[in-house]
């Protein structure tokens, strides 16, 4: 029993003193990380860097990881180590606070101003997100938006690249006709690399929209006595993030590619979707930044009249806009 103790013992302050301490992290792709190592298992090791905050690095991408020696310390084979010394691994959590300001280039030129938020936590095999996001845009003083969106959803890891997402994306608009929109989809992910410097993901989905409308007059021709359309899709879904070396930049680019595979009413073609927001974020401190960036949405939708004539509806928004966070 003495001998059981004294095992369990040294392996626990083995534990204790490769977590907690400065390290330097070689990736196999040439990377070097610098922080501390604040837990580890056998496939991930979790390291807080100076800027980014806590990482996770999975083991099959580490090439070797190197600590300063620590001083010997004397073991007694009777100690028991108490329940406060245990310490268990916790989440990865990080966060982010943006409010934004900027002008919409569409038909008609519009000043917008906007607040978003956004939420990951992975622990083991699940992460879990989740982003907010809401608008107000006028024109000559004139309210031409007000909508906010939620958008929460889950990932499954099979693999440290490898997971399963499912994702609830949830609109509401004050003033469109179109007043509610929820999708509901799932599908595969790949996760290229994903450290403190470059995250490379692409998600292929499918699902289904509904889209909720307003009793406004002139509708009733368009959808009768419904309320509301169903469509299916797939879509594509990409997150690029890039950390210039040596520098406070960041890199971004993140978007969706949608594409129907119904067509709810006969004389409406839904064609594709493209969603894209790209731009630089600059750390001005740890976590306070200062982000500018391009938002580009294109909804390709062509009229069908009688015999056969296709006139082009389509909807195309470009938005810039400068905004300042923090990241926690």
């Amino acid at each position: 029993m003495k001998t059981l103790l004294f095992v369990a013992l040294l392996w626990c302050i083995c534990c204790e003193a490769s977590t907690g301490q400065a390290a330097v992290v070689w990736m196999k792709n040439g990377d070097r990380l610098t922080g501390t190592i604040t837990q580890q298992d056998k496939k991930i090791v979790f390291l807080n860097l100076p800027y980014s905050g806590q990482v996770q690095l999975p083991r099959t991408q580490i090439d070797r990881i190197e600590q300063p020696k620590i001083a010997a310390i004397e073991v007694k084979p009777a100690a028991v180590p108490s329940e406060a010394a245990v310490v268990k691994n916790q989440p990865v959590r990080q966060s982010s606070v943006d409010l934004t300001a900027g002008k919409k280039r569409s038909s008609n030129s519009t000043d917008n101003l906007g607040f978003k938020t956004a939420f990951e936590q992975r622990d083991d095999n699940l992460r879990l997100t989740f982003d907010g996001k809401y608008d107000y845009e006028t024109s000559n003083s004139l309210k031409k938006t007000h909508k906010y969106l939620l958008n929460p959803g889950a990932d499954y890891f099979f693999q440290p690249q490898l997971f399963w997402r499912n994702k609830l994306d949830y609109a509401q608009d004050f003033i469109a006709s179109e007043y509610k929109n929820v999708d509901l989809s799932s599908g595969l992910g790949y996760s290229f690399y994903d450290t403190a410097e470059l995250r490379v993901e692409l998600i292929a989905l499918a699902g289904i929209k509904r889209t909720y409308f307003k009793d406004t007059a002139g509708l009733e021709l368009v959808l009768g006595d419904r309320q509301s359309l169903d469509f299916r899709h797939i879509q594509l879904e990409w997150d690029l993030r890039y950390v210039w070396p040596g520098s406070s930049f960041e890199l971004f680019n993140e978007g969706s590619y949608l594409k129907p595979v119904n067509q709810p009413v006969s004389f409406l073609k839904f064609k594709q979707d493209v969603n894209l927001s790209t731009g630089l974020s600059y750390y001005l401190t740890e976590r306070i930044r200062l982000s500018f960036s391009v938002d580009f949405d294109w909804s390709k939708i062509d009229l069908v009249l009688p015999q056969d004539q296709v006139i082009p509806v389509d909807s195309r928004d470009l938005h810039q806009k400068l905004s300042i966070g923090a990241k926690f």
